[in-house]
């Protein structure tokens, strides 16, 4: 699959088999900027203007969580800058993060199964940022040609999450809720539970 974001409020998701549209995923209120897919696949996140960034089963289409960009109080700095438009979104390599940039002047990590940030780091004229392949770092880019580089959480994944990430990276989340599997087992490994 590949997902593309053309400034709408929707995504489309294509067929790299035939070429052809699969489905267009709405739920974004402004122009969605950004978007990526997990290490497995399994997951699709997209980051809106809208101050959203919305977590996607790409192969269902279903809505899993989002996660809302909020002005810190008291803000970082004595700005007036009130908007948190994002800018752009990207899982670490382990498939357990998320980092966003946004308007805000701030990069947050968000760890998967909280709905708030675990981190944040101030930066100015953010535009997009990226997880180092082996994790550990993050590079942002800003709108002035600069590119800056930041300690991202390390983290030793869990057999379990191991297990799940390797399960997804050849399973639909049709096939594995066709698996003769406890129910709560197929909610972890389609990402319903964390």
């Amino acid at each position: 699959m590949l997902c593309s974001a053309a400034g709408e409020k929707s995504v489309f998701l294509w067929s790299m088999r035939s070429y052809t549209l699969i489905r267009k995923l709405e739920g974004h209120q402004s122009s969605v900027v950004s978007c990526d897919f997990s290490p497995d696949s399994a997951l699709l996140v997209t980051a809106s203007y809208d101050t959203n960034v919305i977590m996607w089963d790409p192969y269902t289409g279903e809505r899993l969580r989002s996660l809302h960009h909020t002005q810190l109080n008291p803000p970082m700095d004595d700005s007036d800058v009130h908007i948190s438009s994002l800018r752009s979104v990207c899982f670490s390599p382990e498939g357990l993060y998320l980092a966003t940039v946004a308007d805000d002047r701030l990069l947050r990590i968000w760890a998967l199964e909280l709905k708030t940030p675990v981190a944040f780091a101030p930066m100015t004229n953010g535009l997009c940022c990226t997880f180092f392949p082996h994790g550990g770092v993050i590079a942002t880019g800003t709108r002035d040609g600069h590119v800056q580089f930041w300690t991202a959480p390390r983290v030793l994944s869990s057999l379990k999450h191991l297990c799940r990430k390797a399960l997804r990276s050849f399973l639909t989340t049709y096939q594995v809720l066709a698996l003769p599997i406890p129910k709560k087992m197929k909610e972890f490994l389609t990402y319903r539970t964390f």
